[in-house]
């Protein structure tokens, strides 16, 4: 009877138990798969919660002038955290007063000492881990807060957490920033050709995260330790950067330009010694480098370009210096348009080489475009030949590809060559221009400008630049010395002859180019000069283009860019060791001295005659030679008849009819 009563409850409870059984059977057979197959990742997604590892900035190496000057530095600045949880509070209470009113005097803010205090009490009592103390404190501030009684010592007692990043700086302001570049994020300048030389290689660094997005940095035998960057030192040198820039900022304001750029470049290795490049500012009157005009403006360069075009007629043999040009009232027309000569009604009869000295537009264009009116591609071919299309390839973005114009151009036309022979229709860069003036002071030897003069890690010099050779020769040396001889002309009786002085022989030519010529409503001029330094044995090249000045202010080249070249030479001149001069008494010392001197006084007297005739005056040419006599009037297309032999002793003249009688003594 008992047996039939219970047996119902026995088999249901045989059942549950096989229930039971079999759900937690599949139960931890579920729990197993999960384990297999999703565990790894689930552990992984776990501890990625709680600890990461990240990144450790490298510290970016820095950028120097060739003579030592920091010109981009990294900057450690320093986070400050606190972890009040692992602080004992007998420590805590015995510090806390003493600590917040450190904290008032060394912190910036204006947090007061009871606010300091109430900020800390709060912080411990709810044992918050991660609380901020100070952002962007510099190193010596960092040090004097970790000095303080409650953070001083291990930081496991301190609770002290210490987080280290690095800033940018440049030194020395606005000198050369466009070059330099600004950050490691920057498109421009040093910063971003060498980048992968400057940022070095980052570490790596665990940290643990303590709830409400908050991390700690542990320590861990796993961390990596970044590699440093390392530094690059530059061509550029701090003091003549610092002539260049004042001399170019002078000269913008005086003429109200808008912006303008100056290049100083040593000859023989193309090392650039400064680069200034100043725009005017919307905001306000002032200037300051917003491009790098001298790498990236393109533009029509002017009369500096005439050299590159009597260079070409003279290496094809098409030209000679001495030849006789007429440039016929400051006139000539091709194809119903004018070429005209600045000086009103022209130079007269003038030689070849006269008319460079002078910018004779009518002079250089008629002696040229004949010769190569019927086969215009022989002149652009000789124009690749000496360089004049290559970019310069130096190691800063943004360069410029120069324009040549070709006859198989869709743009072509009859006047494309004549106008490109003076310096129209035709692309450069300055740095490109001043490459090839800089190729004729080095007796032809085209070589790449460069920015770059090694690269130092830890204070050694692991590599070095070597001057790099774009054309071993652009043209034959004897007419590389003709040109030479032009520009020297030109700075002591030529177009440049305002900035001629006895103290240092200069050569060069000035460019004065209109801007939107096709649109007279805004119709502006763009002034250059380009040339180098001394005249006879070049240490120096140097090209200034100033845009845009204000026209009523003036805007000859000869008057706005050229100053500003001659400033730059007598500064580089005066700070350069000169040669010893021999002991006073040295005969042959003071026979070169007279003789000099002399010679100074000769083309001085000169260059006043030529002011005096183009003004409409005689000169008093009593005592000259008569060689001098004979190339002054000539060259102004004055007829001449001589008596006598030996200098001038007196003369008779009919300055309208340009005929001059001259007795010689």
């Amino acid at each position: 009877m008992m047996n039939n009563q219970y047996e119902p409850s026995i088999r249901r409870m045989a059942w549950l138990v096989i229930f039971t059984g079999v759900f937690t059977f599949t139960i931890l057979c579920r729990l197993f798969f999960i384990s297999l197959s999703l565990g790894p990742d689930l552990i992984a997604s776990a501890r990625q919660k709680v600890i990461q590892e990240r990144e450790v900035p490298a510290s970016r190496g820095n950028i120097y002038s060739n003579d030592g000057q920091l010109l981009a530095t990294s900057m450690p600045v320093y986070e400050l955290r606190w972890d009040a949880a692992i602080v004992n509070p007998q420590r805590f209470n015995s510090q806390i007063n003493k600590t917040s009113m450190a904290l008032s005097r060394l912190l910036p803010g204006n947090r007061s000492n009871k606010s300091w205090e109430k900020y800390l009490r709060k912080t411990f009592s709810t044992k918050k881990r991660y609380a901020l103390l100070a952002k962007d404190l510099s190193y010596s501030d960092y040090r004097q807060v970790s000095q303080i009684p409650l953070f001083k010592g291990n930081k496991y007692k301190t609770g002290l957490i210490t987080l280290e990043r690095h800033t940018r700086l440049i030194p020395l302001g606005l000198l050369a920033e466009r070059t330099i570049g600004y950050n490691r994020a920057s498109q421009v300048g040093l910063e971003s050709s060498f980048n992968e030389t400057l940022k070095g290689h980052n570490g790596k660094r665990w940290m643990q995260n303590l709830g409400g997005d908050q991390w700690k940095p542990i320590d861990s035998e796993y961390s990596n330790q970044p590699i440093n960057g390392q530094d690059i030192v530059t061509t550029i040198n701090s003091r003549i950067q610092d002539i260049a820039h004042k001399a170019l900022i002078h000269q913008l304001k005086k003429y109200d330009a808008d912006h303008g750029c100056v290049v100083v470049m040593e000859v023989a290795t193309g090392k650039i010694k400064a680069i200034s490049n100043l725009g005017k500012t919307k905001s306000n009157p002032n200037y300051r480098e917003l491009r790098n005009y001298a790498v990236w403006e393109k533009s029509e360069p002017g009369s500096t370009f005439k050299v590159a075009s009597l260079l070409v007629a003279l290496e094809d043999g098409k030209v000679d210096t001495a030849q006789k040009m007429d440039t016929r009232g400051g006139e000539y027309v091709i194809y119903g348009k004018k070429v005209k000569d600045s000086k009103r009604g022209g130079y007269g009869i003038i030689s070849l080489g006269r008319a460079l000295e002078l910018s004779s537009n009518t002079g250089i264009v008629k002696a040229i475009y004949s010769k190569y009116s019927k086969t215009p591609e022989d002149f652009i071919d000789r124009m690749y030949q000496i360089g004049l299309a290559d970019i310069t390839a130096i190691r800063i973005p943004g360069e410029s590809k120069p324009y040549i114009p070709h006859p198989e151009d869709k743009r072509w036309n009859g006047l494309t060559l004549p106008w490109m022979i003076f310096g129209y229709g035709i692309e450069s860069t300055p740095l490109q221009i001043l490459t090839f003036y800089n190729a004729i002071a080095n007796n032809g030897r085209m070589v790449r400008p460069t920015l770059w003069e090694g690269t130092r890690d830890q204070g050694v010099m692991v590599k070095n630049n070597q001057t790099q050779v774009m054309h071993p020769s652009i043209a034959s040396e004897r007419n590389i010395l003709q040109i030479q001889d032009l520009l020297e002309k030109a700075v002591k009786r030529g177009t440049a002859r305002n900035i001629y002085t006895d103290s240092l022989d200069m050569a060069g030519k000035t460019g004065t180019c209109q801007i939107d010529y096709w649109e007279p409503e805004t119709l502006g001029y763009q002034a250059s000069f380009a040339g180098y330094f001394p005249a006879k044995s070049p240490k120096y090249s140097c090209i200034v283009v100033i845009n845009r000045p204000e026209i009523s202010a003036g805007y000859y080249a000869n008057i706005v860019a050229a100053p500003v070249f001659r400033d730059i030479a007598m500064a580089i001149h005066k700070m350069t060791p000169q040669t010893e001069i021999p002991p006073k008494g040295y005969w042959g010392d003071a026979i070169n001295h007279m003789a000099k001197n002399n010679e100074q006084k000769r083309i001085s007297n000169y260059n006043i005659a030529v002011q005096k005739l183009e003004l409409g005056e005689m000169p008093n040419i009593i005592g000259w030679k008569v060689s001098d006599a004979i190339q002054l009037y000539e060259e102004n297309g004055w007829q001449i008849t001589l008596h006598g032999n030996g200098n001038v002793l007196s003369y008779d003249s009919e300055f309208q009819n340009k005929k001059i009688h001259i007795r010689l003594g």
